[in-house]
């Protein structure tokens, strides 16, 4: 960020490895240093209170099945009450969506929680998020250095558009594909994206989409995925046989998927689903 504005950026570091929403509760405030809520709202007190922004990346210890279908409207609620404690009620947050962990355990929480993860960047105003599903591991959870420092990229092109729009190299940068429908026709889904940089691309073999029946189950009906030739917005998925009633459309299924999706700005496409097939 310092070489694209020639501005200084301060970072104040609130994070604490491995914690859940709860232990970020609001309602612990006034433990202040003894709760993580409070410590992080009297660091940033302590440096004078005026934050441009929040990076937040977080999540793994409420992919379970008591937590992930909470974390939507507690994250809601936290977002909401930094922004009041820190007087600044359209303070931006930018957040990572969770990648992979090599591990079976919860696999449908791990993707409830990414789906809320998701929700999240439509309902609540000015968040944004990306996605690391698709970026390699050093460890069964842990992301790599270095592309721990591409999504250190992608952060910085979300913050780069939003807060420093006159750079003309940002000011037309989007946030990366995001899902908009799924359409079968003449046995391939066709499946169209909105804020593509440049066109969709792929390392290889595009990979990381599954079809589902209306009970969840992986139907093996898709035998090629590839980018649509002639929209730069859009892939093809070549189905084999019919589709099951009530299908549905998922990318990143499970805890360990292969994807490999992104655009010109190597935004990558963030996990989704179900997405109704239509």
């Amino acid at each position: 960020m310092l070489r694209r504005t020639g501005v200084p950026v301060g970072l104040i570091p609130c994070a604490h490895g491995g914690t859940s929403m709860d232990q970020w509760s609001p309602a612990l405030k006034g433990e202040n240093g003894n709760s993580l809520y409070g410590s992080m709202v009297r660091r940033v007190l302590a440096a004078g209170g005026k934050v441009k922004g929040v990076l937040w990346y977080q999540g793994e210890a409420d992919a379970n099945p008591k937590a992930a279908g909470e974390f939507l409207a507690k994250f809601q609620a936290f977002v909401g009450a930094v922004r009041t404690d820190f007087g600044i009620l359209d303070l931006p947050f930018y957040y990572v969506q969770l990648g992979r962990h090599v591990n079976g355990e919860n696999a449908a929480s791990w993707n409830l929680l990414q789906e809320s993860q998701r929700k999240a960047e439509e309902l609540i105003p000015h968040t944004a998020m990306i996605a690391s599903v698709d970026v390699s591991l050093d460890d069964a959870i842990h992301i790599g250095t270095q592309d721990q420092k591409r999504l250190a990229r992608r952060l910085a092109n979300l913050v780069s558009h939003d807060l420093f729009s006159s750079m003309k190299d940002y000011a037309q940068l989007k946030r990366g594909p995001r899902p908009v429908s799924a359409k079968m026709e003449n046995g391939v889904v066709r499946v169209t994206f909105s804020q593509v940089n440049g066109r969709l691309q792929s390392e290889g073999r595009l990979n990381g989409f599954s079809v589902h029946s209306a009970n969840g189950d992986v139907a093996p009906v898709l035998y090629k995925e590839m980018l649509d030739p002639n929209d730069a917005n859009a892939v093809l998925l070549y189905v084999g046989g019919a589709l099951p009633e009530k299908a549905a459309l998922w990318y990143g299924y499970g805890k360990d998927p292969y994807c490999n999706l992104r655009d010109a700005a190597d935004m990558a496409l963030p996990v989704f689903g179900p997405m109704a097939i239509q």
